[in-house]
């Protein structure tokens, strides 16, 4: 096995796969990226190198992905712009003689999703196909931590959920889940090569569902109300959170960094039934089930959404 690439190793999940590749083999050879390097742990394994390397910026892609054989890349956040910074990494990815990329998708992946993440993966995928390079796909279902500690516990001290999901069903995953496919994949990428994986928990749920589980776990009654984009997007705005994702803007009391526009078009998303996927793909990726909302949601229910230690999911 080759040197492997983590692009954007110091956010939440490339830490999380990070830890999975050493506790598999303590002698790995990891290249981590980042646009802010010294916010990752130094290792002490001599094969693992820290590098600069900034999407916006292919110059310094070029040099950090250098004697790679399969990179791992994290999708960035900008709106916008992530199609560009993703051709940036596959253009970077070609100069250094990468054989492989696993891409971290999104669930729903079709031409008509309304939600805006969904077009901006749509369109990487396509360049991914056309790049001829190897590749895998892992499309992530909503992270169940969201559903728990960003949508849930606030409407267990409320009694409201009021979303614009409709009557719309999901498979949320848990992020364990996702790193642990990552992970697997990544050990063993010649064996996915050309794959295309739905990473989605073991149960389809409406958000009547969501409602009674988090009843449930926070012993407090959730009234689930669909409500319509425009009132949805005037909650938004009536709570400061910008219709345009910035990346200097400050982090929610959640924890969290979305726009209104993003948050809603993927609300609507689910209402019109483009987040209708249930897969088996976790458990045949690592040969263990994915969790379910409700483990997940009693291990982080009090805790902020940035602030979910690895353990805890």
């Amino acid at each position: 096995m080759g040197r492997i690439i983590i692009s954007g190793a110091s956010g939440d999940l490339g830490r999380r796969v990070t830890e999975l590749l050493l506790a598999a083999d303590p002698d790995i050879e990891l290249t981590l990226v980042s646009r802010t390097p010294e916010k990752l742990y130094r290792h002490k394994n001599p094969g693992i190198r820290v590098m600069r390397g900034d999407y916006q910026e292919p110059e310094s892609l070029n040099e950090a992905y250098s004697g790679g054989d399969v990179l791992f890349l994290i999708s960035g956040l900008n709106l916008g712009r992530r199609v560009a910074e993703t051709r940036n990494a596959i253009a970077a990815a070609q100069h250094a003689g990468v054989r492989h990329i696993v891409y971290t998708s999104v669930g729903g992946i079709h031409p008509t999703n309304p939600a805006l993440s969904a077009r901006d993966h749509y369109q990487s995928e396509l360049d991914l196909r056309e790049s001829g390079m190897a590749y895998t796909f892992l499309r992530n279902a909503l992270y169940s931590e969201i559903i728990s500690n960003i949508l849930v516990a606030p409407a267990a001290a409320c009694g409201v959920m009021a979303q614009a999901t409709g009557h719309g069903r999901l498979a949320p995953a848990a992020k364990a889940d996702v790193a642990r496919s990552a992970a697997a994949v990544l050990l063993a990428a010649e064996k996915h090569e050309g794959a295309v994986y739905e990473i989605t928990g073991p149960d389809l749920l409406t958000f009547e569902d969501i409602a009674r589980i988090g009843s449930e776990i926070h012993g407090a009654p959730i009234d689930y109300q669909p409500i319509s984009a425009d009132e949805r997007l005037a909650f938004f705005d009536s709570i400061g959170i910008p219709r345009t994702y910035d990346p200097s803007m400050p982090p929610s009391a959640d924890g969290h960094m979305w726009a209104s526009d993003e948050l809603v078009t993927a609300e609507v998303a689910i209402a019109e039934g483009y987040q209708t996927v249930l897969s088996g793909h976790v458990q045949l990726i690592t040969g263990r089930k994915p969790e379910t909302l409700q483990s997940v949601m009693e291990a982080v229910k009090s805790v902020r959404y940035d602030q979910i230690p690895a353990e805890a999911s």
